[in-house]
Formats: structure tokens, C-alpha cells, sequence
């Protein structure tokens, strides 16, 4: 496969447009068209279906444009790394973390980085565990920050820290005045509340699901929401209530829209895993971010307590 072709045919892909992306290229239109009809040619199955309204993916196309993301990205950074050989880390880091991580990280990260690495182009990028390690797999992300339940051979990856998990509800409207001291709910109550949970296969609802398994306990899940600022909102609203660990939630129980109550359920909590491609090559400006996301991480494990603060 031509590389310039791939490069036209995952510009097109991101736009949506053979006109817009010609004009992002600084080609002519003819010549994107050309490219990407040749690569059909070559592969043999059609990659775009054209429409009024510009381009949309086949099958084919959807899965080419996702392994040629990662390869494109791949080349990229190499020509960087070898261009700069022996220099400070510099050239793109693409970093996936899962929702309620990325307000706590996200702005720590991006202020050492450009105060220690300002060659270091960053794109950080946000979703569900399945989405994240989806992404590393196929390249699309050098790293990835979210909570795993399984190894995957194909991902190296590092335990960076664990937190409790609490029954969140809706709260009174107003900051508390003080933290709640009320006791822990026992596994054998949650069948008393409706739940609102993501749907398999994230790795929390395995956990809640097998947890149910092995306790024999019939929950009450109301609606399956795959959507971290859709449940907050539906408990919010008094629809029911979600389990979740404190991070997730710590902007809203501060302002007074959500509550919680400590769960006493062992085994049950949510583990921040760094990950990135097995068996990939080391590259100096992935080694740096992955090396500040660590040290932000153990920062947090030593000063924050997955909790309101207590007083």
C-alpha cells in the first residue's frame, strides 16, 4: 500500500469530504480521488460509499482507517525520534483517559509537559475502557489511563493505584455542611436501590454483575447507560442511583448535586491501569508522557484520600 494514498484516503476519512480534505492537503481534488481509487484497486474491496452530503466508510474502509491511524502516527513519531536522536523528547503523544480520570490528570499533565517538555505535542482524547484499549490496540492511542479487569497479552501494562468505590445518589441541592458519617452499605443492600450502570463489557458492570453471581443477589438495574455525564444527570435528577468511586463524582458531591455512601464490599473498586502496545519499540517522548502520568498518579495515591475530606 502507496503511503500517500493511506494519508489521503485517513484525511478523507476524518473530514468526511474528498473536497475538504484536498483543501487540508493542499491538493488538488482530482488527485485525492485518484489516490484513494487506486488503493481500492490495489486492496480490492471498496473503502468509501459517496454520497450528496460527501463520504462515509464501508466496513472495509472503517477497519483500514483505524489500523492506518495507528501506522500513520507510528511513522511520524519514528521520523521525529530520528530526526532528533539524542535530543530532548519531541514529536506527538496521543493519550486516551477515561472520563473521571481526565479532570483530575489532564491539567497537571499538560502543565509539566510544557514546562519540561515543550516539544512534546500532545492530543489527549477521552472514553470508556473499552474505547481506550481499543484505541491502544490499534494504535490510534500510545497510551491509555483507565480502569482494567483482565490482561490483555497484546498491552503492557502498569497498576498505577486503586480506589474504593461508594453507592452515589442524588444529593439535597446544596454543599453539604459537613461529610455524611453514615455507615458503610453491605453487598446485601444494593437490591434495595434502582441502579443506573453501564452495559457489558465495561469493566465496572463485570465486576458489579459478578459480584451479583457470586453473592446471589438480584439487583434492581434500571437502565443501562453508557454514558459517564448521562448517569450523573439521570441520579442527579433523583432517577435512581449508580456506583462509582469518588473521583467521578467529587465536582458534583462538592457543589451539592450528588451524595455518597461508602460501600463495604470487598473487591470492588476501580484500578487506574497505564497501558500501552506490547512489544512496541520505545520512543522517548511516549516514555516521557507515560513518565509524568505515573508520577501525577502516585501524587494523588499519597495526597488524595477517594473521598470528601473529613473535619
Amino acid at each position: 500500500m502507496d503511503l500517500t494514498a493511506l494519508r489521503y484516503f485517513v484525511t478523507t476519512a476524518e473530514y468526511g469530504s474528498i473536497t475538504k480534505a484536498a483543501a487540508h492537503l493542499y491538493v488538488a481534488q482530482p488527485a485525492v480521488s485518484r489516490q484513494i481509487r487506486k488503493l481500492e484497486e490495489d486492496l480490492g474491496v471498496r473503502l468509501l460509499t459517496r454520497t450528496a452530503q460527501g463520504v462515509t466508510l464501508t466496513g472495509q474502509g472503517e477497519h483500514l482507517y483505524r489500523r492506518a491511524t495507528g501506522l500513520l502516527q507510528g511513522l511520524s513519531q519514528t521520523r521525529t525520534e530520528v530526526q532528533n536522536w539524542g535530543a530532548e523528547p519531541s514529536g506527538p503523544v496521543s493519550v486516551a483517559l477515561m472520563p473521571a480520570v481526565g479532570s483530575l490528570v489532564a491539567p497537571p499533565l499538560v502543565a509539566r509537559l510544557r514546562g519540561t517538555y515543550p516539544k512534546i505535542q500532545l492530543r489527549l482524547a477521552e472514553g470508556l475502557s473499552a474505547f481506550i484499549s481499543d484505541g491502544v490496540l490499534d494504535g490510534r492511542f500510545d497510551l491509555g489511563l483507565f480502569h482494567a479487569d483482565q490482561e490483555t497479552a497484546a498491552l503492557e501494562s502498569t497498576l498505577l493505584l486503586d480506589e474504593p468505590m461508594f453507592l452515589i445518589g442524588p444529593g439535597a441541592g446544596a454543599p453539604p455542611k459537613r461529610p455524611s458519617r453514615r455507615a458503610p452499605l453491605k453487598s446485601g443492600e444494593l437490591p434495595n436501590y434502582p441502579l443506573l450502570l453501564p452495559g457489558q463489557p465495561n469493566p465496572l458492570r463485570r465486576a458489579i454483575d459478578r459480584l451479583a453471581a457470586e453473592s446471589g443477589l438480584k439487583l434492581d438495574i434500571r437502565e443501562t447507560v453508557d454514558s459517564t455525564s448521562i448517569i450523573k444527570r439521570l441520579v442527579a435528577a433523583g432517577l435512581g442511583y449508580t456506583v462509582q468511586c469518588y473521583s467521578f463524582v467529587h465536582e458534583e458531591v462538592t457543589r451539592g448535586d450528588l451524595s455518597i455512601r461508602p460501600l463495604a464490599v470487598d473487591g470492588l473498586s476501580r484500578n487506574w491501569t497505564l497501558a500501552s502496545l506490547a512489544g512496541r519499540p520505545p520512543v522517548s517522548a511516549v516514555a516521557a508522557v507515560a513518565g509524568l502520568l505515573r508520577d501525577i498518579a502516585a501524587g494523588l495515591a499519597d495526597t488524595h484520600r477517594w473521598g470528601p475530606p473529613q473535619g
